[in-house]
């Protein structure tokens, strides 16, 4: 997949473990915890620029992966640079860009594979691109399943089912933070236009 992400941000976003959210210190809690369905809601703020800096979560134990142990996951929809941004981060590596590819699926609507960033730690995931962004958000907000799946040559498919009931409410406090803003017109990603590139001269 391509990474529309600076290669510096990788450290920041797979700053976490999954199944152990470590504490972050460039923020202070707003407000305390809250839950809504599977999810937990942090109110916080930035401690650099005073802004609400919010973050939904869900942690799942229910994963797989034939050829490794797996054991947690974690769902994070939060902001980044003003915008809203989901986030897998699973205890073992799943793929890399280039040669790995995602694709969810909630309830029993079909799925398919989505646009998404491998972190250079190859265990995080992002969906950063606004549309995507908001045709999952309202994928998770109608349903109460969610499956993910990751493919990918050498770390084989890594699965993992969430359960995202509250996701409507879970995730309000952080599009009332960096609202959606769709672009007026979306640029070809890298991996496409890395694909029209073979194309033209013939590899593909």
């Amino acid at each position: 997949m391509g990474s529309r992400l600076r290669p510096w941000l990788a450290a920041v976003l797979a700053g976490s473990a999954a199944g152990c959210i470590v504490q972050d210190r460039s923020y202070v809690q707003d407000r305390p915890s809250e839950s809504a369905g599977s999810w937990r809601i942090e109110h916080r703020i930035d401690r650099i620029t005073g802004k609400p800096a919010p973050s939904a979560t869900v942690i799942t134990t229910s994963t797989s992966n034939k050829t490794a142990d797996i054991r947690d996951a974690v769902l994070q929809v939060t902001c980044f640079e003003a915008r809203p941004v989901v986030r897998f981060s699973f205890d073992i590596r799943v793929g890399a860009d280039r040669n790995s590819t995602f694709a969810y699926r909630v309830d029993d609507r079909p799925g398919d594979e989505v646009e998404a960033t491998f972190l250079q730690d190859h265990r995080t995931v992002v969906i950063d691109d606004p549309a995507t962004v908001a045709k999952f958000i309202e994928d998770v907000s109608r349903g109460s399943l969610l499956i993910v799946r990751t493919a990918s040559l050498f770390a084989g498919r890594t699965v993992a089912e969430f359960r995202v009931v509250g996701a409507s409410t879970a995730v309000a406090p952080v599009l009332a933070a960096c609202p959606l803003v769709m672009p007026t017109s979306a640029p070809a990603s890298p991996r496409r236009r890395a694909a029209a590139d073979d194309r033209r001269s013939g590899l593909a």
